[in-house]
């Protein structure tokens, strides 16, 4: 009997890393909370007493540079899961997700020219995300996929994390590609939830728990795939001002900064109360912060009202009633006093020394 040569199986090549990053910084944006914000809106809660709790304030969430530690995000969500108590909380935080909610990092992934390309931009400037857990994307035969990695720095919250930025892969991809975009497959490490009706219903694909790996797979076709947006030219301006901002956020923001940009951004220029109320403290409490710094409202608002003063004067045929209006006076006696008071000359002086 002639025995038959032993048939030879190849072995598939090992996946090929292709990106991906260690996403967790101490410093956050604040605005990063808003899909877990919106998720507690929506079943009922008020959000006031946890932001209290964690030492955030409400106006940190309509500043677009405003920036909290990482431990007070963490806090902020364990106290958010253990209030919403549901399961599914990971899922239902990243189903929220859009490209919109990331500033101009979301700008500069909109105009990327694939799709890859896209989640490309988001581990290359981390400090502009709020990414806690380490992603990397790989390539294996004809699929991509996106690998979640946990880390000892978000301890039990894990798997909210993972779950999170899964869902929240998935909301990109449908965005930019169509409502009819599913993965291949998706897989969790962690124990399967009791009802995994809602993750079927979401992902329209296998859901496996307890798995070896965090991942989501997508064919390669997809990841091929260009945003409706992409724009080479916009793209390269955009990941610019990434590249800015990401420096930026190296360093603390003051309350001075938060204070000078509602002054300027405002027209009249707002009084304290105005300015109080719009960031929802109290004038102790901003008087106090403002302290700390080395400055007063009082300074602060005399040196925006001279920078704005300065500007009409050279640019607009205003006059100075009109100024004194825009610079939030009674009347143009009171801005002439001010003024002089600010450059030891009266306005009609020093438009004279103006050259015209």
């Amino acid at each position: 009997m002639i025995s038959k040569p032993p048939v030879s199986r190849r072995r598939p090549p090992p996946p090929r890393y292709l990106f991906g990053s260690s996403m967790l910084r101490p410093l956050r944006l604040a605005y990063g909370l808003a899909p877990v914000i919106e998720v507690l809106e929506a079943h009922g809660h008020d959000i006031s007493p946890l932001l209290s709790a964690t030492d955030i304030p409400r106006f940190a969430l309509e500043e677009p540079s405003y920036r909290i530690r990482f431990d007070q995000e963490l806090n902020f969500i364990r106290r958010a899961l253990a209030t919403l108590a549901r399961p599914t909380a990971g899922l239902e935080v990243g189903m929220r997700y859009n490209l919109a909610i990331f500033g101009v990092l979301g700008l500069a992934a909109a105009c990327a020219p694939t799709m890859r390309e896209l989640f490309h931009v988001v581990p290359t400037w981390p400090e502009l995300s709020w990414g806690a857990i380490e992603l990397t994307v790989w390539r294996t035969g004809d699929e991509e996929y996106v690998a979640f990695h946990e880390n000892a720095d978000v301890g039990d919250l894990g798997p909210f994390f993972v779950e999170r930025d899964t869902a929240a892969t998935l909301a990109l991809f449908r965005q930019n590609l169509g409502a009819s975009v599913n993965p291949s497959r998706v897989s969790f490490r962690h124990p399967a939830p009791p009802d995994i009706g809602p993750y079927e219903r979401y992902y329209r694909a296998p859901v496996r728990f307890e798995a070896e790996a965090n991942q989501i797979h997508f064919p390669r076709s997809a990841w091929d795939s260009p945003p409706p947006q992409a724009n080479a030219m916009s793209y390269r301006f955009y990941a610019n001002q990434c590249q800015r901002l990401s420096a930026v956020m190296q360093e603390p923001l003051s309350y001075a900064d938060v204070v000078r940009s509602r002054l300027r951004a405002s027209t009249p220029i707002p009084a304290l109360p105005d300015v109080v109320s719009a960031l929802h403290l109290t004038r102790r409490t901003l008087q106090r912060r403002l302290d700390e710094e080395g400055t007063s409202f009082s300074a602060l608002l005399n040196e925006v009202r001279l920078e704005r003063a300065r500007d009409l004067m050279r640019r607009s045929g205003w006059q100075n009633g009109e100024i004194a209006r825009a610079l939030g006076f009674d009347d143009a006696s009171a801005f002439s006093r001010a003024f002089k008071s600010w450059t030891g000359t009266s306005p009609r002086k020093y438009r004279e020394r103006r050259p015209a």
